[in-house]
């Protein structure tokens, strides 16, 4: 594994020379001569990139995702983080993401904290995709709550709730606690107008 072509195409890359960033990348990527080259680089890619932005496809299929795999199908901890810091690096490659199950952030977030449930970072990361959840189904309000594309039905609104409260548990600090209290109330009011719907004499 050659290090300096892959830092020869952050510069070029930086520089906004498309052409040579990119002849450099595919240069750097066939210095990996194994799985191991290839985990060592992976793991010190990401202990210095605390935030993860989109990776360069190449770089993320073929040296990245198999390191990540691997580590998630034994399963390892440190792998399924990184691949939850990489969802949209997966979502954006159907034939990777398969290769996981189509597994949501939210769901290899809720997988980390099966494995670590008093790790405080992976409740704030699994606290984080609830409070996003919630947000998007309440982003029609007052028309009504949603529930992926449709509006909910009580069972569903039921279902939310329930995360609303394990929200809570999570929440410890409080912060969300303003936002929690108006969307509970108006999951509360969707589902009264629910039932006054379905004892209209129309149903």
């Amino acid at each position: 594994m050659n290090q300096a072509l892959f830092e020869q195409y952050e510069v070029a890359k930086e520089q906004g020379n498309k052409r040579l960033a990119a002849s450099l990348l595919a240069r750097f990527i066939e210095t990996f001569a194994t799985d191991e080259e290839r985990e060592e680089w992976t793991r010190c890619y990401f202990s210095n990139r605390p935030v993860v932005h989109a990776i360069r496809h190449e770089l993320f299929e073929q040296v990245i995702f198999p390191v990540l795999l691997a580590g998630y199908q034994r399963p390892d901890p440190w792998c399924i983080e990184m691949l939850e810091r990489c969802v949209q690096n997966l979502y954006g490659a159907e034939h990777l993401w398969a290769q996981i199950g189509r597994q949501t952030g939210m769901q290899l977030a809720e997988r980390l904290l099966a494995l670590k449930p008093d790790d405080r970072q992976t409740q704030a990361r699994v606290l984080a995709h609830l409070i996003e959840w919630f947000r998007y189904s309440e982003h029609e309000w007052p028309a009504g709550i949603l529930y992926g594309n449709d509006g909910a039905t009580a069972l569903q609104c039921d279902e939310v709730l329930f995360e609303v409260r394990r929200a809570r548990t999570l929440d410890e600090a409080c912060v969300h606690s303003a936002f929690l209290n108006q969307f509970e109330e108006k999951v509360q009011q969707y589902i009264q107008r629910l039932g006054a719907a379905n004892r209209s004499p129309d149903h």
